[in-house]
């Protein structure tokens, strides 16, 4: 299963590059969770998430203040809501371990968020840099 769709490139090719390989972890995880292994899968996950996402949001808010994207506060708001989501994860991890339920809210909430978000505020996002001449 892959949650990867063309239909959620934005048309900025290190947003758009970005995207992928934070679907293509989660993608990985929902495979191991298929063959019985999304509880050795989750801590690679989310380390790989949580520092990944931190460095995409900053290229992100770069672009948006470059381009002056009226709607930054917003979209940033959101991303540090995210980042606060993958904490609550990481704490939950370390304090229970691996196990069946995390690997459920793993999976809804960050395949949820990710594929909503890209979908909708990144791609407004995209569309408003390319209005602007960026690419």
């Amino acid at each position: 299963m892959t949650y990867w769709k063309d239909s959620m490139l934005t048309g900025i090719e290190i947003i758009d590059t970005e995207h992928k390989k934070l679907v293509a972890a989660i993608d990985e995880l929902m495979d191991a969770c298929l063959k019985g292994q999304g509880r050795t899968k989750i801590e690679q996950t989310l380390k790989f998430v949580a520092d990944y996402t931190k460095q995409h949001f900053s290229d992100e808010e770069k672009l948006q203040a470059k381009y002056q994207y009226p709607a930054m506060a917003g979209h940033k708001l959101l991303h540090m809501q995210f980042i606060t989501t993958v904490g609550s994860l990481e704490k939950e991890f370390q304090k229970d371990g691996p196990n069946i339920n995390l690997t459920s809210k793993l999976n809804k909430s960050l395949a949820d968020w990710l594929v909503k978000h890209i979908s909708t505020e990144d791609k407004k996002l995209g569309d408003y840099i390319k209005s602007k001449g960026g690419k």
